[in-house]
C-alpha cells in the first residue's frame, strides 16, 4: 500500500530526529509498502503549500501522530485530507492518542487510533486494509465501529527484544541533508554532524507529572554498535543524542556500553539522560572516557516535600552531589526545573533557588524554569481534572497545542500562587539564579549571553551553518531572512500552526473545493 507519514512541526528545529516515526515508517517499508514522508517540524510549509502536497500526494493511508502539543495541526490535517481524499484510511498514534484514546478520535475523521507502540500495529493494520479484513483482530487500537460507536480493542503486549526492530528509515527524512547536518555544538571548532539515538525504551519512574511508558527494554550492546558504526559511515555523524527516557535506568548495561565504545574506539561524543541517585564517580569517570560530554538531569524541584510530592526519588542533597559529580567528570551537567507543582508555596520556591545556586558553583550555564503542566496519562492530569481546574479537556488540549512548550504558562496547578504571582515569581528567580550565575561565573555568564541574541552570535551562526551546509545553503537562509526583514515575505521559521481557527478550516475548504491559492 502507500502510506503518506506526517510529522508534526514542534520547535522548528533539526535538534531531534523524529525517531518514533522513523522506526514506523522502516517497518512498514520492510513488508513492501511504499512510504512517503512530509516532514513539516523540518520544511513548515505554509497552509495553501501544505495543502497542495495533500492533495497531489498519492496515497492510501494516512499516517500522523504526535505529542499532545500537535493537536491542533493533527486535528487540521485529519478533517482537511477527509475532506481532501475520503476514500484514505487515516492512522493517528503517538502519546495524542496513548495518553487519552477516546478523545482525539472522537472529535475528528480518523479511522484509527494506535495505543503505545506503533511498529507491529501498523504492519498488521495495513494488512487489515489491504485485505479488507476486520479491525475487531487487531490489538492495541481504538476506531470507529461501523455504527458510528468507538470501540478499544485489547492492549499490545509491548515489544519484548527491540533488536528485532529495523534501523529507522533515515533516507526518508534527509538525514544526509537536513537533521545530521544541524550542529552538535553551538561553537565554530566544537560543531560538527550530529543525530539522535535511542539504546532503550521505558522509565521504571513513577513522577506524577511524566507519562513515559514504565516497561524499560534494552537494545543489545551490538546492535547499537552496528548503528553507531552505519550512521558514521553513512552521513558522517560524530556526536549522538541518546534519547532514551532514562540512559542510566540499569549500571552494568551502562558500563558495558561504554567499556564497548572504548574497545572499539569508536571515536564519537555523545549526551545522555542521567538521574540524581543513579550516578556515582567512577561510573561517570568511564562514561565521560567513552565520549559522553553532557548528561541531562531531571531535577525539577530543590524542597524536599515537593520532590515527596511528585514521588521523584530523589533528595536535594543528592542533587547537589550528582551535580557536582557530573562536573568533575568532565562532563556538563543540564538540569531541567519545574515551577508550580501541586505543593508549591513561597517556601518550597526559595528552597528550590537554594539549591539551584548551590548547583551554579559546578555548572557552565543557567536555564529557564518550565511551568508544571499536566499532560495528559499522568497522575498530575488526573488531579487537575478532579479539582476542576480542567474543565473542558478538549480545550485544555488545544490551549497546550497553541503554547507548544512548558516554558509558557497554561495552567496553575498551585493552591498557593494567582496566576500571574506565578509568573511574576517565575520571572524573578529566573533573574535571582542568573545574577547568582554571573557573581560566581563571570566568564561562562558572559559566554551565556552573547550565545544569544547578539551581533556576535549572529555572526558565528552563520559561519556555524557555512561549515555543517556550505556557502550556497547560508546565502539562501540569508537571502530568506533578508525578504522577512524587508516583509516581502512572512517568516518561514515561526510557527504557523500553533492555532488552527474556524478561518484556516474555511481556506482550507475552498482549497479542497477549487485550485489551492497562493497567498
Amino acid at each position: 500500500m502507500r502510506v503518506l507519514m506526517i510529522c508534526p512541526p514542534y520547535r522548528l528545529s533539526l535538534t531531534n530526529f523524529p525517531l518514533g516515526l522513523a522506526y514506523i515508517a522502516a517497518a512498514v517499508l520492510k513488508r513492501g509498502h511504499e512510504v512517503s514522508v512530509i516532514d513539516m517540524d523540518a520544511y513548515n510549509y505554509p497552509m495553501d503549500e501544505y495543502v497542495r502536497r495533500l492533495k497531489e500526494f498519492e496515497y492510501d493511508v494516512l499516517c500522523v501522530g504526535g505529542m499532545i502539543t500537535a493537536w491542533n495541526f493533527i486535528e487540521f490535517t485529519v478533517n482537511t485530507v477527509k475532506r481532501l481524499k475520503p476514500e484514505v484510511k487515516i492512522v493517528v498514534g503517538g502519546g495524542i492518542i496513548s495518553s487519552t484514546p477516546e478523545s482525539f478520535i472522537s472529535r475528528t475523521q480518523a479511522d484509527v487510533g494506535v495505543i503505545g507502540e506503533g511498529e507491529e500495529t501498523m504492519v498488521e493494520l495495513l494488512d487489515v486494509f489491504e485485505r479488507g479484513k476486520s479491525l475487531d483482530t487487531v490489538t492495541g487500537i481504538v476506531f470507529r465501529d461501523h455504527d458510528g460507536s468507538l470501540k478499544c480493542n485489547p492492549d499490545r503486549p509491548a515489544i519484548k527484544d527491540p533488536d528485532t526492530i529495523p534501523f529507522p528509515a533515515w533516507d526518508h527524512f534527509e538525514v544526509a541533508k537536513l537533521y545530521s547536518r544541524y550542529p552538535s555544538h553551538h561553537s565554530l571548532l566544537r560543531a560538527t554532524r550530529q543525530l539522535t539515538i535511542y539504546t532503550s525504551r521505558g522509565c521504571p519512574y513513577q513522577c506524577t507529572f511524566c507519562y513515559t511508558e514504565k516497561q524499560v527494554r534494552q537494545r543489545s550492546i551490538d546492535n547499537l554498535m552496528a548503528e553507531i558504526e552505519e550512521l558514521k559511515g553513512r552521513y558522517g555523524v560524530r556526536f549522538f543524542l541518546i534519547a532514551d527516557d532514562l540512559f542510566v535506568v540499569k549500571r552494568d548495561r551502562t558500563i558495558r556500553f561504554c567499556e564497548e565504545m572504548i574497545r572499539r574506539k569508536m571515536n564519537v561524543r555523545w549526551s545522555a539522560t542521567g538521574r540524581c541517585n543513579l550516578v556515582d564517580a567512577e561510573f561517570l569517570r568511564l562514561m565521560k572516557a567513552a565520549g559522553c560530554e553532557f548528561m541531562g538531569l531531571g531535577i525539577e524541584s530543590g524542597s524536599a516535600s515537593v520532590l515527596k510530592a511528585i514521588k521523584k526519588n530523589q533528595t536535594p542533597e543528592q542533587i547537589v552531589k550528582a551535580v557536582k559529580m557530573v562536573s568533575r567528570a568532565g562532563i556538563v551537567p543540564g538540569g531541567t526545573f519545574i515551577l508550580g507543582l501541586p505543593p508549591e508555596t513561597p517556601q518550597t520556591v526559595r528552597e528550590t533557588v537554594e539549591v539551584y545556586k548551590k548547583i551554579n558553583s559546578y555548572r557552565t550555564h543557567v536555564n529557564r524554569f518550565f511551568y508544571a503542566t499536566p499532560y495528559p496519562g499522568t497522575p498530575l492530569y488526573d488531579e487537575m481534572v478532579a479539582k476542576g481546574k480542567i474543565k473542558d479537556q478538549i480545550a485544555f488540549f488545544r490551549e497546550l497545542s497553541r503554547h507548544g512548550d512548558a516554558v509558557d504558562f497554561v495552567i496553575n496547578c498551585t493552591e498557593a500562587f494567582g496566576d500571574e504571582e506565578l509568573r511574576k515569581t517565575k520571572e524573578n528567580i529566573e533573574k535571582e539564579v542568573f545574577k547568582d550565575f554571573v557573581q560566581k561565573h563571570p566568564v561562562f555568564a558572559l559566554r551565556q549571553f552573547l550565545s544569544q541574541k547578539t551581533f556576535w552570535r549572529k555572526v558565528e551562526t552563520i559561519l556555524i551553518r557555512i561549515k555543517m551546509r556550505g556557502l550556497r545553503d547560508t546565502l539562501e537562509f540569508l537571502w530568506i531572512k533578508l525578504k522577512v526583514k524587508l516583509k516581502l515575505i512572512p517568516d518561514p521559521y515561526t510557527r504557523r500552526w500553533a492555532e488552527i481557527t474556524q478561518k484556516n478550516y474555511h481556506t482550507a475548504q475552498n482549497m479542497v473545493e477549487g485550485d489551492v491559492p497562493t497567498f
